[in-house]
């Protein structure tokens, strides 16, 4: 399965590489300009094809690729009209633009196809465990929602996609073992998962690559059972107590197979948690749907989804600009997208595709950071000669260059040492987890 799971990542970087070099191949043939080859790969050609103008080939070294253009140098000698260099700025900067606006694009459609295949969903059983405010006179703890508005209801969020908010709901539930009929006013979404929670025990789901509890060895289905010393039975109580307390690693009992472990957890913050510090886990998810949307609807979905994910991934960065010491706790490497490929291949097929479309977007977002070396900052260079009305000087330019290939090489070490700091880590706290458990006397263990 690791072999497949590796395959399928290095497959998924391989085609993410390919449509971002096509962008820039095909803008610029779109502005005439001359180029001499397009390669998927670096180094020696495996395959090559002579077309027309441009020599399309197939590299050994499958990290990356590249577009050669006539007169990319800015220092060539007599360059012709169909040069890079003879275009206007914002045509080099819009064949620039080019590769990750492709990115942007493919991250789109792969959304779409997520909804048009049929989003698996995750979800807490729709069983109404608090009821506050005036909705405590219609529903009771222990309430299963059936219907809502005539739809059936498989998870507690997603009633939240059937109610109306203007005028009266109906809901069909079974209250000790026998249908009622409910009827509210409007309810919104906001007003449902404030005042109606379903239960949730502290049962751990996703444990985010990076975080606390991954490098503590946390594992899917750990159920917590007391933090520094306090009991807790629900999800929200857990929270309360990492989120309230004023130290900076709390004591964790957690069962596990049958087995009780303890574990010391630092909480960390988190760069979108609005100063709160957690440890990095999501709730277990018992329920599972999925949704099949029409075609209008899919590439709605998708138009949201992609501008919320680039807009949270910005405002990371603003946050990391401002807290840089939470760089550290933030910057994953290929391990860590690895790691979090290996969940999503296990989820299903929408899942895998979602998380393909990601990548795609964040390899757009990457690439225009404005850094010399990357699309961004050759972007802004041509901003500024549009600016000033002529360009930076090669020497200028060159300088540039080399501080931004240095600022790169830096943060692919750091995000190479986090990486492998954070799986050494894991994997020796998983083993003394292990460890504890074979010494473990067996009347302990039954």
């Amino acid at each position: 399965m690791t072999l497949i799971n590796i395959l399928i990542f290095a497959g998924a970087l391989g085609v993410l590489v390919t449509v971002h070099e096509f962008g820039h191949l095909i803008v610029a043939k779109l502005f005439g300009i001359y180029v001499e080859k397009f390669s998927i790969g670096f180094g020696p050609k495996i395959f090559s094809y002579q077309g027309k103008t441009t020599e399309y080939r197939l590299s050994l070294l499958p990290l990356g690729g590249y577009v050669k253009m006539k007169g990319e140098n800015a220092d060539e000698k007599k360059p012709d009209e169909d040069s890079f260099s003879q275009k206007p700025w914002w045509k080099r900067a819009l064949v620039t633009f080019g590769g990750p606006f492709f990115n942007l694009i493919l991250g789109f459609l792969l959304f779409a196809l997520m909804y048009g295949l049929g989003k698996t969903y995750e979800d807490q059983y729709p069983v109404i465990a608090e009821a506050d405010s005036l909705y405590a006179s219609y529903f009771r703890v222990g309430d299963e929602i059936v219907t809502v508005n005539g739809k059936s209801v498989y998870g507690f969020n997603q009633i939240t996609e059937l109610l109306h908010k203007d005028k009266e709901n109906t809901f069909v539930i079974e209250r000790n073992l026998r249908k009622e009929t409910i009827q509210t006013g409007g309810i919104t979404p906001e007003k449902w998962i404030t005042f109606l929670r379903p239960e949730i025990p502290p049962k751990v789901g996703e444990v985010s690559p990076g975080m606390p509890a991954f490098r503590a060895g946390l594992k899917e289905g750990d159920l917590i059972l007391m933090v520094d010393g306090t009991p807790v039975q629900k999800w929200t109580e857990m929270r309360r107590a990492i989120i309230n307390s004023d130290k900076s690693e709390l004591e964790f009992v957690i069962e596990r197979d049958g087995t009780q472990l303890t574990k010391t957890i630092n909480r960390e913050e988190n760069v979108l948690s609005n100063g709160q510090k957690m440890i990095g886990i999501s709730q277990f998810m018992p329920v599972k749907y999925k949704e099949r949307y029409s075609v209008g609807k899919c590439f709605v979905n998708s138009g949201y989804m992609t501008a919320n994910f680039i807009v949270a991934n910005y405002t990371a960065f603003y946050y990391l600009i401002k807290n840089p010491e939470m760089l550290k706790s933030s910057v994953g490497g290929p391990v860590m997208m690895y790691s979090m490929s290996k969940q999503s291949t296990g989820k299903g097929l929408d899942t895998l595709i979602g998380f393909i479309a990601a990548l795609s977007l964040i390899l757009m977002i990457m690439n225009l950071l404005p850094i010399p070396i990357l699309d961004g900052g050759q972007i802004f260079f041509y901003i500024l000669e549009g600016i000033f009305g002529k360009p930076l000087p090669i020497k200028a330019q060159m300088l540039l260059q080399q501080i931004g290939l240095i600022i790169l090489l830096t943060l692919m070490v750091f995000a190479f040492y986090s990486d492998f700091s954070q799986m050494f880590y894991r994997n020796k706290s998983i083993r003394s987890d292990v460890l504890r458990q074979e010494q473990m006397p067996l009347e302990l263990k039954e």
